[in-house]
């Protein structure tokens, strides 16, 4: 039996850039902030109708975006629906580290 070789390559850490897609730290951004809504809906026990209610969206965009179908939100439309979820959403800027050679957004939840 003889061992095929894998060549592995060293992901760049945003997998929307190692595919190549336009404006990668957009779609990190959106996928990361989705993330935080289902998470907030899931452990809040809400139904998909109750959520769209809530959110005050159609029941085919919360399909949309709980399935990760994100190109019709924006970034400050997913701020406002984790707004409308009762979160608080913080900004903040800051330079970027010497050993980064590209900008980042970077999203966190403590919770």
């Amino acid at each position: 039996m003889t061992e095929e070789k894998i060549e592995v390559e060293k992901g760049s850490g945003n997998v929307f850039q190692d595919l190549g897609f336009p404006n990668p730290e957009e779609y990190r951004t959106k996928a990361r902030l989705a993330l935080i809504i289902n998470s907030i809906i899931t452990e809040s026990g809400l139904t998909r109708s109750v959520a769209a209610k809530l959110l005050d969206i159609s029941k085919s965009e919360i399909t949309a975006l709980l399935n990760g179908r994100l190109d019709d939100f924006s970034i400050e439309s997913l701020f406002s629906l984790i707004r409308k979820l009762d979160c608080k959403v913080e900004i903040v800027v800051s330079g970027k580290p010497a050993h980064n050679t590209a900008a980042e957004i970077s999203i966190s939840m403590p919770f």
